[in-house]
C-alpha cells in the first residue's frame, strides 16, 4: 500500500512508523491530519519466566527501538 501511495495512486492509513522516511524526503504528503486517530498504549505481555524465547526478546527489543522516539 505505502508503495502504491508513493507512486500516487491514492491515500493509505498505516502507522507512521512504517512512511515516516517517505514523508520526511516528501515522496508522500499528510492529508486529514484532522480525522487522525487518538494514540494508543502498546504493551507487550508475556508469561512469566526466567529467560523469554529468543523470538519473543528479539519482537520486543523490536517494538521498543521503533518507538523510543515517540517517549
Amino acid at each position: 500500500m505505502i508503495l502504491a501511495a508513493v507512486a500516487g495512486t491514492g491515500l493509505c492509513q498505516m502507522p507512521r512508523s512504517l512512511f515516516q522516511e517517505d514523508i520526511q524526503a516528501g515522496r508522500l504528503v499528510e492529508v486529514l491530519q484532522g480525522y487522525e486517530p487518538d494514540a494508543v498504549d502498546v504493551h507487550a505481555v508475556w508469561p512469566k519466566v526466567s529467560h523469554l524465547r529468543p523470538k519473543v526478546r528479539y519482537v520486543v527489543d523490536e517494538l521498543v527501538k521503533l518507538c523510543a522516539h515517540w517517549q
